[in-house]
C-alpha cells in the first residue's frame, strides 16, 4: 500500500496576524467610566512569560523548585500629535512609580456580541504594569517613537472587552490597514490646492475654473 498523502501547504488565513493585536492602556487618574485608549501607533510588540526556579541543595542531588512567573508585555509605540495626553502620562507614570492599566487585544479573535447587536467583542489579556521608562528613538528622517517595557504586577488575566469599552481609536485606526475603505471614507479632510491661474484670478477679480478660455473685451 502507498503512504497516504498530507497536503502540507497553509494558508495565510488560517494564521493569526501579529497587525490585529492592539495594545490599549489606562492611568489611575482617569475617570472611571472612560474607556480604554490605544497605546499609540504600534509596531512590533511582544509578550514573555518566564518561569522562576530555585535550587535546592540536598544529600543526594539538587533541586529544582518552581517560582514565581515574570511577565512582560513590549510595546514599540509610535506617537502621533494625537498621544500626548498617553505619552505625558506614562512619563508621570514612571516619575511617580505608579502602575497602570494595560491590555492586549487580539483582534484575530474577535467576534459578534450575541448580546448587543452590531456591536462585537474581543478577547484580552489585562495586567496592572509598571512602564520601565519612556525613551525617545530621535532617528533622523524617522518618526519619533518608544520602546517600552511593562513589568506586570503579578500576573495578567484573560477576559473579554465589549466594544463599548473601547476608544473607537483601537479598532478604527490600529485596524485601518484591513479595512476596505469606500469612497465616502476618503476625503473632506484637507482643503484643495488651487492651481497657479486660479489663485491669480482668483485674486485679481477673475472668473475659475476657466482654463482654456479668454475672456473678451
Amino acid at each position: 500500500m502507498g503512504l497516504n498523502t498530507v497536503n502540507n501547504n497553509i494558508a495565510e488565513s488560517d494564521m493569526r496576524k501579529a497587525d490585529l493585536i492592539i495594545y490599549g492602556i489606562k492611568f489611575p487618574w482617569d475617570d472611571d467610566d472612560g474607556l480604554i485608549k490605544m497605546l499609540g501607533q504600534q509596531a512590533a510588540t511582544s509578550t514573555t512569560e518566564a518561569p522562576s526556579t530555585s535550587n535546592v541543595q540536598l544529600k543526594k542531588g539538587t533541586v529544582r523548585t518552581p517560582g514565581a512567573t515574570s511577565e512582560t508585555f513590549v510595546v514599540d509605540v509610535y506617537w502621533r500629535m494625537l498621544d500626548e495626553a498617553i505619552y505625558e502620562g506614562l512619563r508621570r507614570a514612571v516619575h511617580e512609580q505608579v502602575k497602570i492599566g494595560i491590555w492586549r487585544f487580539d483582534f484575530n479573535l474577535k467576534q459578534d456580541d450575541p448580546k448587543n447587536q452590531g456591536q462585537f467583542v474581543v478577547p484580552a489579556r489585562y495586567g496592572q504594569a509598571y512602564p520601565n521608562g519612556v525613551p525617545e528613538t530621535e532617528a533622523v528622517n524617522n518618526l519619533l517613537h518608544s520602546n517600552i517595557t511593562f513589568n506586570i504586577e503579578g500576573e495578567s488575566q484573560d477576559g473579554v472587552t465589549l466594544q463599548k469599552e473601547l476608544d473607537p481609536d483601537i479598532y478604527k485606526v490600529g485596524l485601518s490597514m484591513y479595512d476596505f475603505a469606500h469612497n465616502t471614507d476618503v476625503g473632506g479632510t484637507m482643503d484643495p490646492k488651487p492651481t497657479a491661474l486660479d489663485a491669480y484670478l482668483k485674486a485679481n477679480g477673475g472668473s475659475t475654473g476657466s482654463t482654456g478660455t479668454h475672456q473678451q473685451g
